[in-house]
């Protein structure tokens, strides 16, 4: 900064000498005659007037330059030395006696500030690093010791962002399974892309089930897959990517498929002719004219033949029947998704009009085959009868469902039905239309309708479903919670971690609700809890309260814990009765059976209620499962049958905590032979089963 201002600096003491001295001339000169004996002196003195004020002028850049421009200069290079080099422990170097005020002491603390907030990044991704590297391991060592079936996830792009050990045996003669790679490279597009439509129909209608079923294949239709396909959201609900899981069932397939050939050969193809051969020998024996000699001999052959024949039929036959009848892998399939899918492609290649009436129903099958066929069957009809509009529809009768298309025109010949299912689709490989029902254990007929319309009914196997479980009177159990927001409060501090699990206080609560989607709606109606102490249930440090939801509860619900809204109606809200929970819970440990379920419905409920639960939260499930194992049953039922536990009131928020503090003081028990002893260790490990079971259950739920 110096060096640019000192040339501009000497100019103007230049300008300025001049300008002194030219002023003294010209105001001498200007005098007259009668100054002519001064100028001389007049001439020193502006000379010397000059001098000082060179020097005055001098001196001042001498001291502003190094004490002000230079330290600038000093401290600019010394602040931007410190920034680039990230040597942030350091101060900054000042000189001594400089002219910059405050200046250097606010420039400091800006770089304390930097500092710190480099300190706080710093730990802040150590922190966050360690997080991703333990949730790694616990993935990689689920996906490569938990998980046996092959495991792919995508981008929303389709390329490949992980796979696991089988799945790249399952693709081991293909080298197109990479990292980055696409999908589509080793699996078939059509499927994939069905699934995805599905499953963007139900989002769009809030549906939380984004998971399915699939049927597809390699690329080349060498290797066959039953499939799951579950769709991954980002915070704003679109679709980021999706999980791909995969078995290989080209084996049974190709079993079933024999089977199917020999049972088509045997029950279908050879009965034909052997009527016609039972036919001529009945015929022959019918006719007496016949020369007796050659009468005796036909009769003997044809029957014995016949007879052999038949039997052999019936031998293969009822040996098949033995067996279970072969089916394609089906899934679940809601009558909209796939109707609408069918509607869609439609409209989308300007076919006939599909419209979809009726009901929901649930189907059984293969979802894109179907969708296939059905299209396929819509233009053929709509070709035939010169309809330009049909209706599809689903029905439920017992155990069996029924697609129907339907239309206004003329009913199609059975001749030209039979056309249609011998006629194969180039975009499935399962043989012909016929062959995709038989698999399906369909076989279409057409008949008319009362209201004069015709309908093509395709029947299909209808699953077991919630709802049929429902029907038999059977308590919905409550759905399992993993919520990792949940899991990232359970850092303790270092004094509660080392300390006896027994010595600890716990709080057991219990809460009974509206209904199992607190999302959507659902509101706690009673809160109920009981104190643990060293391993001591104390039944007599309870709190109860009914709550009004504040809105009418279903009448499913009341089925399942009895309480009504007339008994609700005139109870505090929540709002008054969550803070009173809070206080009587202090800073003791929560403890549930499936914690997260109600805890679910708290943290939903701490604002506009006004408190917060920073409590550690414990679950007698994890617990459970952390002591005994994987491969008990763990619902709170089977726990209390287990350790000959009496449950008195179930169902009721009270009578469930108090069974749930019976389970915990059993369990602490039975803890310590585990080698769990403190709390940390305690937590630490029932955190480890929540995340396995979390993960496992995202693979396997069907």
């Amino acid at each position: 900064m110096g060096s640019r201002l000192k040339p501009l600096f000497l100019g103007l003491l230049g300008l300025g000498v001049v300008l002194v001295a030219g002023g003294a001339i010209v105001a001498v000169q200007s005098a007259g005659p009668a100054a002519e004996v001064m100028r001389g002196p007049v001439y020193g003195y502006a000379f010397v007037a000059a001098l000082v004020l060179v020097a005055g002028v001098v001196l001042v850049w001498t001291v502003v330059e190094r004490r002000a421009l230079r330290a600038a200069e000093w401290l600019a290079r010394d602040l931007k030395t410190l920034l680039q080099a990230k040597q942030m422990d350091r101060h900054l170097r000042v000189p001594p006696g400089h002219l910059l005020g405050e200046l250097p002491e606010a420039i400091e603390q800006l770089v304390d500030e930097l500092r710190g907030a480099r300190h706080e990044a710093v730990k802040a991704m150590a922190s966050a690093t360690a997080r991703m590297e333990r949730e790694k391991g616990w993935l990689e060592m689920i996906l490569l010791e938990l998980v046996r079936e092959g495991v792919i996830v995508c981008s929303a792009q389709h390329r490949i962002l992980l796979y696991n050990h089988p799945a790249a045996r399952l693709f081991r003669a293909s080298h197109s399974l990479g990292l980055g790679r696409s999908l589509f490279d080793v699996v078939a597009r059509p499927p994939i892309e069905h699934a995805l439509e599905r499953l963007e129909l139900r989002h769009q209608r809030g549906q939380s089930n984004l998971n399915l079923r699939l049927v597809c294949a390699t690329v080349d239709a060498q290797t066959m897959f039953q499939a799951r396909l579950a769709q991954i959201l980002d915070p704003a609900g679109e679709l980021s990517g999706y999980v791909l899981t995969l078995e290989d069932i080209s084996s049974e397939l190709a079993g079933l498929q024999r089977a199917e050939a020999v049972r088509r050969t045997v029950t279908r193809d050879l009965r034909g002719p052997l009527g016609a051969l039972l036919a001529a020998a009945e015929n022959l024996a019918s006719f007496p004219d016949i020369d007796p000699r050659y009468r005796q001999a036909f009769q003997e052959v044809i029957l014995k033949e016949a007879r052999a024949l038949r039997q052999r039929l019936e031998e293969i036959a009822e040996s098949y029947t033995a067996q279970p009848e072969g089916r394609w892998s089906m899934s679940e399939i809601h009558s909209p998704d796939l109707f609408n899918c069918v509607a869609g492609h439609l409209q989308k290649a300007d076919g006939p009009r599909a419209t979809v009436t009726g009901e929901p129903q649930w189907l059984q099958g293969d979802s894109h085959s179907l969708m296939l066929v059905l299209e396929y069957l819509i233009r053929r009809v709509a070709a035939s009868s010169g309809a330009v509009e049909l209706e599809l529809r689903a029905e439920t009768k017992g155990e069996r469902a029924f697609i129907d298309l339907r239309w206004s025109g003329e009913v199609p010949a059975a001749a030209e039905l039979n056309l249609w299912l011998a006629e194969s689709l180039p975009a499935l490989p399962g043989g012909a239309v016929g062959d995709i029902l038989e698999q399906h254990g369909s076989e279409p007929w057409v008949q008319a309708l009362p209201d004069g319309r015709v309908a093509l009914r395709i029947p299909l196997q209808r699953p077991v479903r919630p709802e049929d479980e429902e029907a038999q009177d059977k308590l919905p159990p409550r759905p399992e919670f993993y919520d990792f927001d949940l899991l990232k409060g359970q850092e303790v501090s270092d004094q509660l971690a080392s300390r006896s699990v027994r010595e600890l206080s716990y709080v057991v609560f219990d809460t009974e609700t509206t209904g199992l989607r607190p999302n959507h709606g659902d509101e706690i109606i009673s809160i109920a809890a009981v104190r643990v102490t060293t391993g001591r249930v104390l039944s007599g440090e309870t709190f109860e309260s009914l709550v009004n939801p504040g809105r009418p509860i279903p009448k499913d619900s009341i089925r399942f814990h009895g309480i009504t809204d007339e008994q609700v109606r005139d109870q505090p809200a929540l709002a008054e009765v969550l803070p009173r929970f809070r206080s009587f819970a202090g800073d003791a440990v929560l403890v549930a059976h499936n914690a997260a379920f109600d805890m679910k419905f708290i943290k939903l409920k701490e604002g506009p209620c006004g408190v917060r639960f920073d409590n550690p939260v414990l679950d007698t499930m994890l617990l459970s499962l952390l002591i005994e194992g994987g491969d008990e049953d763990h619902s709170l039922d089977a726990i209390c049958n287990r350790l000959n536990i009496t449950v008195e009131n179930r169902h009721s928020a009270l009578g469930d905590a108090l069974a749930t503090a019976k389970v915990l003081s059993h369990l602490l028990d039975r803890l310590e032979a585990t080698g769990v002893t403190t709390f940390g260790q305690l937590m630490r490990a029932t955190n480890m089963e929540a995340e396995l079971r979390f993960r496992a259950a995202r693979f396997e739920q069907g």
